[in-house]
């Protein structure tokens, strides 16, 4: 198998990093888009098992992010990071291409199916952050947005518990030591969520592709009714939604990822 991390230019020329995983004679490609504050190479373990059922994985560092460039966590419009993820999926030579993507990930994966329809065979998502867990009083809003015309790169810590990120301690402590998890927001990449957030929920209905998503019982960051009003909302003919017992908000670096991603395995080769 390859394994190699390279740099490609976006088209504003913004230098973004992508890892890929490449087994010999892969059946299928997988492009996974990572979360909020963290980075593509975190996942390591996951791409090296899914390379191991013969599938490619390429997944990039969203801008802002990782080892990409940009000012931390801050993006001029969401549509960017979708931009970016259609890029990265065209560099892709396998014609057989799924989509994953997880928390911020996931919501990006859903902008992506809106702006470019009918690139991917199927979706597996886990936990998407696809609305806010918890009400956002309006001056926040109002101060965002002003803040957003102004100075939209200002930087908004979020810093989050560590603990709540997952039930695996081992993995709570290398995400609270990762140099790489920054913790931060602009004014600009909240107000675009927020408009992000309302397209999606006015839009999801028209997604075509086969779409399954994964969420853990026990996310405090990303809480289940999130992910069961998305489902409602969808209208595709092949779709799902399954609660990972047991499991906080990285279901995928639980004790239980092994049978999760298999599980989005079977799901994906369905299609």
């Amino acid at each position: 198998m390859k394994v190699f991390q390279e740099q490609c230019r976006a088209d504003d020329g913004l230098a973004l990093h992508v890892y890929r995983w490449v087994p010999p004679k892969a059946h299928a490609a997988i492009v996974l888009a990572h979360g909020w504050s963290e980075h593509a190479g975190r996942y390591d373990n996951l791409a090296r098992w899914f390379a191991g059922q013969g599938y490619e994985v390429h997944a990039l560092d969203h801008r802002g992010h990782g080892k990409s460039e940009g000012s931390r966590g801050h993006v001029v419009r969401w549509s960017d990071y979708a931009r970016d993820l259609e890029q990265v999926r065209q560099s892709v030579e396998t014609e057989h291409q799924y989509l994953m993507g997880h928390s911020m990930g996931g919501m990006i994966s859903l902008l992506h199916l809106l702006n470019y329809p009918n690139r991917f065979r199927a979706v597996a998502l886990s936990g998407p952050a696809a609305d806010v867990s918890y009400p956002v009083p309006k001056y926040k809003v109002w101060l965002s947005k002003a803040l957003s015309t102004w100075v939209p790169t200002l930087s908004l810590s979020n810093d989050i518990d560590a603990s709540i990120v997952c039930a695996n301690e081992e993995v709570v402590q290398s995400y609270a030591n990762d140099p790489y998890t920054h913790g931060k927001v602009t004014a600009r990449w909240f107000v675009e969520y927020l408009k992000t957030i309302k397209r999606v929920r006015h839009e999801a209905p028209s997604i075509s592709t086969p779409l399954a998503i994964w969420h853990g019982e026990g996310d405090a960051l990303v809480e289940p009714w999130v992910s069961e009003r998305l489902y409602d909302n969808l209208s595709m003919n092949h779709r799902k939604r399954q609660l990972v017992q047991g499991a906080l908000h990285e279901i995928l670096f639980e004790k239980s990822w092994q049978q999760t991603a298999d599980e989005m395995r079977l799901w994906l080769e369905q299609f």
